[in-house]
């Protein structure tokens, strides 16, 4: 089984896209996400979308030390 494992995004939306279209020309279809998701400078809100349609039940998702507590 390949997978791919993505960790401190931090809101880089233009990284993440360009590591998932690596991702997807790799034939991998199974992405984990290792958080640290959305805190720093750049784009929170694009990453937040494109996180969201790849996982959108967040099953593939951890907490990292940078990600707020749920409500």
């Amino acid at each position: 089984m390949r997978f791919a494992a993505l960790a401190n995004i931090h809101g880089n939306h233009s990284a993440l896209k360009a590591v998932l279209d690596d991702v997807a020309a790799a034939g991998i279809s199974d992405v984990v996400n290792l958080g640290d998701c959305f805190s720093g400078p750049l784009e929170a809100g694009a990453t937040g979308d494109l996180l969201l349609l790849l996982d959108p039940e967040g099953t593939g998702t951890v907490r990292g030390n940078h990600d707020p507590l749920p409500p």
